[in-house]
């Protein structure tokens, strides 16, 4: 039986989020899995929770999390309205709230839920969220045994060409469209300027170098958000890590917003099949 707990939290600017568990009461814990949703994505997108209740019923337990500045509120779960934000979000505020999640299971978890097995914490992120954990488990010391990227890019910044920029650094504020909701999503050019602060921080060549526990990446021949091009050089700098592409899968594995189907998808089946076998 697939149990869940919500919890409120406090990450980047010490704004608070909000991070639902879900967890079993069986005596095989194989461990905790933290998920790290993507860009313009939230914890309870599509079959998240779906893909949750498989991890919980292989003997893990999963908590997922909205991202502190990702534009979601507290309250409501599947619409941007916190705009403001997501205007100002970076990879240095994502990876201080990955360390919120951190911190939250090795400290108070034990407290609340002491059957849940704390010492084995594994880490999945999809797309952004996978550059997010992969940057994380470089930057911090953390007891994180194991990093998986779903359709994860090498460089999320690829598109921001040189006309793209320009134009963000007139206006002040450049607009991501979000094809969900139509929404036309800001971010303001304090954005911009952190990355080229954080340049050498944020890179993956430079975290290729830095990795020290297993990494699987797995990416779709199909996914047009996230190319072969990026799972190819994603391999090529982390040398050690294991890999799987999955034959046709879009950037969601099959996935959409809402999902009706009563079964996961059959990418995401293979998905997090692949995942399971890895942190097992």
């Amino acid at each position: 039986m697939v149990l869940n707990r919500k919890f409120i939290l406090e990450g980047a600017l010490e704004e608070q989020f909000a991070l639902d568990l879900s967890y079993s009461e069986s005596q095989e814990q194989k461990g905790i899995i933290i998920f790290c949703h993507g860009f313009k994505g939230f914890k309870d997108w599509g079959c998240w929770q779906m893909i949750a209740n498989y991890f919980v019923e292989n003997g893990f337990a999963f908590l997922k999390f909205n991202f502190s500045h990702n534009g979601m509120g507290l309250e409501d779960s599947v619409e941007f309205t916190t705009l403001d934000k997501f205007a100002t979000n970076t990879f240095g505020k994502e990876m201080k709230d990955i360390e919120s999640v951190e911190q939250f299971i090795v400290k108070q978890l034990p407290g609340i839920l002491p059957i849940i097995n704390v010492g084995k914490i594994s880490i999945i992120g999809h797309s952004k969220g996978g550059v997010s954990g992969l940057l994380y488990c470089t930057q911090y010391d953390t007891k994180i045994k194991k990093v998986c990227a779903w359709a994860s890019p090498f460089d999320f910044h690829r598109s921001w060409n040189s006309k793209f920029i320009n134009k963000w650094r007139a206006d002040g504020v450049q607009y991501i469209k979000n094809g969900r909701t139509n929404q036309m999503m800001p971010m303001n050019i304090e954005v911009l300027e952190d990355m080229e602060i954080n340049k050498e921080k944020y890179s993956l060549v430079n975290a290729g170098q830095k990795l020290q526990i297993p990494y699987l990446i797995i990416q779709g021949t199909n996914d047009q958000a996230v190319k072969m091009e990026e799972f190819d050089l994603l391999k090529k700098h982390f040398t050690k890590a294991k890999n799987h592409i999955i034959l046709e899968a879009n950037h969601v594995f099959g996935g959409s917003h809402p999902y009706s189907g009563t079964e996961l998808p059959e990418h995401t089946k293979e998905l997090v099949r692949v995942t399971k076998e890895f942190f097992s």
